[in-house]
């Protein structure tokens, strides 16, 4: 029997080694573990930001219990309900989670923060605290809403930032509502976003197509020296590229030194952090990666389709819209896409040279990751990033599918 191992190991190796599916997918484990573990799971756990209740959850637990029957229609609780928050205030202030709490319940009531580390100096003896020392210190424990959202810690899940990243809330009685109008800002960036994203695309499809076709049908040197030039922004940090366009475009930039000089201006033109060189910026940027996908089909049709087509009695406009132009639909689709999910998540560019009202969805991500530290209401937006790229995919899918069949 121990002569018999070793043969069937060699057996089994050699029958892994004949299926070709399974050496393929053990050639790609590494680079699939390195993906799972350095961004889908960093990536879920942000996004997991947008529904966690756990920090109410864990460190209000008594106050929560005590709301179990109550409802906001009732009023203020009852005493019992302010000595179980005394007590959760005590174990928040032992365990060193306070200020975390108050920071969160602060993100969704403005002005509670200050007044729960305050109340941490009066809770050492949490059964002798009266609900007047609550109230001095907490004025918005006279109130409904801040006790509704005590309740919420009843549960693990949350959907306040979802519902605040598209600009609502719930009233007392649970229902969904807008927010007022003075605070309904997110749904302007989400529709922000999405319009330089697709006019960004559209700009880079016109400008490709014609500089495609000269990279297409130039000759040696040329071709080459050309391509050059379309990789070179591709080679070059896009920290630089950007800096480089607020240099260009400011008050005593080239631009406007030269319209100056020739006397077409009395006075320097404003062009940087506008809509306008945000969309400069980004199109130059994204520009190489449109003409590579609609040169790369281009190169593989034949010379002669216009001409042919113009033999038949087409003008060259019919010969290109209805002959040459649907057999690089799959270029311009694949350069659209990559060049609208690019856009999407721009943060860099929006934030360096546009105005406060061109900043995009990414931009806020950022803001309330790094500066407001609300993780919370930047998952949510980071989900509806998300979302936008999800639809992008599915209209991406559709249309090759649409392409297919015709």
């Amino acid at each position: 029997m121990g002569n018999r191992a070793p043969g069937n190991r060699r057996s089994v190796f050699s029958r892994l080694g004949a299926n070709r599916d399974l050496r393929l997918f053990l050639l790609v484990l590494p680079l699939l573990a390195f993906v799972v573990v350095t961004v889908m799971i960093p990536v879920g756990q942000f996004l997991y930001r947008a529904v966690d209740n756990d920090l109410l959850a864990e460190n209000l637990k008594l106050t929560a219990a005590s709301l179990a029957d109550w409802s906001p229609d009732q009023g203020v609780p009852g005493e019992a309900s302010f000595r179980a928050l005394a007590h959760d205030i005590r174990n928040a202030r032992e365990a060193g989670t306070l200020g975390q709490v108050a920071q969160a319940l602060n993100q969704q009531i403005t002005g509670v923060r200050n007044g729960f580390i305050k109340a941490a100096m009066l809770v050492d003896e949490p059964d002798a605290v009266t609900v007047e020392d609550l109230t001095r210190v907490i004025p918005a424990l006279g109130e409904v809403p801040l006790w509704s959202l005590l309740k919420s810690a009843q549960s693990r899940w949350t959907d306040f930032y979802l519902l605040q990243s598209i600009d609502l809330e719930r009233d007392q009685a649970g229902a969904i509502v807008n927010v007022p109008a003075d605070r309904a800002i997110f749904r302007d960036i989400i529709w922000r976003t999405i319009a330089i994203s697709v006019n960004v695309t559209l700009i880079c499809i016109l400008l490709s197509l014609p500089v495609a076709h000269v990279l297409a049908n130039a000759r040696p040197p040329w071709s080459g020296i050309l391509l050059a030039l379309v990789l070179f922004p591709l080679w070059t940090s896009l920290l630089v590229r950007t800096v480089s366009w607020i240099i260009i475009l400011q008050g005593e930039g080239p631009v406007n030194a030269t319209l100056l000089f020739l006397g077409l201006i009395e006075e320097p033109l404003r062009l940087v952090y506008t809509r306008g060189s945000l969309y400069i910026a980004m199109v130059q940027v994204l520009l190489p990666l449109m003409i590579l996908s609609i040169l790369s089909v281009l190169l593989k049709l034949p010379k002669e389709l216009l001409r042919a087509a113009t033999s038949l009695g087409a003008n060259w406009w019919q010969g290109y819209w209805r002959v040459l132009l649907p057999l690089l639909s799959p270029g311009i689709l694949t350069g659209s896409a990559i060049v609208f999910v690019f856009a999407l998540g721009y943060y860099i560019t929006p934030t360096l040279i546009g105005g406060p009202r061109d900043q995009m969805l990414s931009s806020y991500v950022a803001q309330f990751t790094n500066k407001t530290l609300n993780w919370g209401l930047a998952g949510a937006l980071a989900v509806q990033l998300m979302a936008l790229l999800l639809i992008a995919g599915l209209g991406w899918a559709a249309f090759r599918r649409l392409g297919r069949r015709s």
